[in-house]
């Protein structure tokens, strides 16, 4: 056999112990060039990504995850090395951040030049543990790193104190006479005094057991601190509740730590809106206190026109610039209790609280004036963008976020048939609203 033969038999060996290991994998494996065109792929990484492909044909990999988690090509793309790890258990939150979230461990080698290796793995058990757990982590942490900033007392079975000691008042400022008999909101910051909080915190306590919670509370003199308060239940020897006992800790500082990690964490790494996960989660709780309050809840779904084309002709600096100057617009013209938020892509969503489908459209049509006036500045010089919007709001039609969320899409694919640079509204399963893109504030039925 010549050395030729030799050569090509070695090489195809190779090639069949590459594809027999990439299909036995237990993990996704994805084989692809550096802009995400993908020449390899097993099955598993295939039905992980199932969800996220229409019709189940995935070509670029950053495209098929550009939904859920659009930083990816922007890792590849700022990594310089020739090769080596660029992003390692990066996550990847398929569906809605929530107990039951569908989540991917994602990890990319860039093996040469121009050959990417993605590694994807289902995670979501773990990730469901670890919200779970994460309360009773944060508490034992606490306690082992603040001993110093702690009162413990002790409450009869009505919740009122019943106990005493110094660390109170070294915490505090309050003496035993202005504690014993009061009810925990003695120690509330004045704008923390929700009559239904206690009761809830009890209740809770009693059915699990042990319970925390936080929130703002006020010393004596005033000084105003973050409290983290745990209840824990006293039973009798029969087994009935005797009382609580209760830690009282001053919490500021890793407050302040927190919220700067929670920004980092919800916020979307491009435009500094929140980030689709986070939106998620928080969605699903406006909803449900829309549900319980009976109050008017509206969503927004939009993107940017012919976002392609500004990416393919202005490059992706300048279809970043475009990304966020629609962000800022946006942030511009909510209000504090309105969310705005990167789903992924070009696609943004805004939820809007206590706001009914014609005020949606409302503000919808002023957005997407406000984007129209826009002189948008960019590495290749000013330019101009329009979007299109879909507005839903929450009723019989549309019960649940999901349904919400498929209205507004539906609303938004027929602003983009209308000719783009318009709004539609989703009033019931077969009746729209159009506003034109002209017609600032006016409706009409189509």
């Amino acid at each position: 056999m010549s050395a030729s033969n030799t050569d090509n038999s070695d090489l195809e060996s190779e090639y069949e112990a590459l594809l027999s290991f990439m299909y036995l994998s237990p993990v996704g494996i994805i084989r692809s060039d550096k802009s995400g065109f993908v020449d390899m792929m097993n099955p598993l990484a295939a039905q992980l990504l199932m969800p996220l492909v229409r019709g189940g044909d995935i070509e670029n990999i950053f495209d098929s995850l550009s939904s859920v988690a659009p930083e990816l090509r922007n890792l590849v793309a700022s990594f310089e090395s020739e090769r080596g790890p660029v992003c390692e258990n990066h996550r990847v939150f398929v569906t809605p951040a929530k107990d039951d979230a569908v989540v991917l461990s994602c990890s990319i080698i860039k093996v040469s030049a121009d050959v990417l290796m993605m590694v994807l793995t289902d995670i979501s058990r773990q990730v469901a543990a670890e919200r779970r757990t994460r309360q009773t982590e944060s508490w034992l942490a606490g306690i082992y790193t603040s001993v110093n900033d702690f009162a413990f007392f002790t409450l009869d079975a009505q919740g009122c104190v019943d106990s005493w000691n110094p660390s109170v008042e070294h915490l505090t400022g309050f003496g035993e006479a202005e504690v014993v008999g009061r009810m925990l909101s003695r120690f509330y910051a004045n704008d923390e005094i929700v009559l239904h909080r206690w009761p809830e915190h009890i209740a809770l306590t009693r059915d699990e057991g042990w319970h925390v919670e936080e929130f703002w509370c006020e010393t004596k003199g005033g000084r105003r601190f973050w409290g983290q308060v745990l209840v824990a239940v006293l039973r009798e020897e029969e087994g009935g509740i005797s009382g609580y006992s209760v830690v009282l800790r001053d919490v500021t500082e890793r407050k302040v730590h927190s919220d700067n990690l929670a920004r980092l964490l919800t916020t979307d790494h491009l435009t500094g809106v929140t980030n689709r996960a986070h939106f998620f989660e928080v969605a699903e709780s406006e909803v449900a206190r829309a549900e319980r309050n009976s109050r008017a809840l509206s969503l927004v779904m939009l993107d940017a026109d012919h976002f392609k084309h500004i990416n393919d002709t202005a490059g992706h600096q300048a279809g970043d610039e475009v990304l966020k100057r629609i962000a800022d617009e946006a942030k511009a013209l909510l209000r504090r209790s309105d969310i705005v938020a990167r789903l992924g892509g070009e696609e943004f969503v805004l939820l809007l609280p206590s706001t009914t489908a014609g005020e949606a459209m409302l503000v919808a049509e002023r957005l997407r004036a406000a984007v129209e006036r826009a002189l948008i500045d960019t590495v290749v010089g000013q330019l101009n963008a329009t979007i299109s919007l879909g507005v839903a709001s929450l009723g019989n039609a549309n019960p649940t976020l999901q349904t919400l969320l498929a209205a507004a899409d539906h609303a938004l694919y027929d602003a983009k048939q209308a000719g783009r640079n318009c709004v539609r509204c989703s009033i019931a399963e077969s009746e729209y609203v159009a506003l034109s893109a002209s017609e600032e504030g006016n409706t009409s039925q189509t």
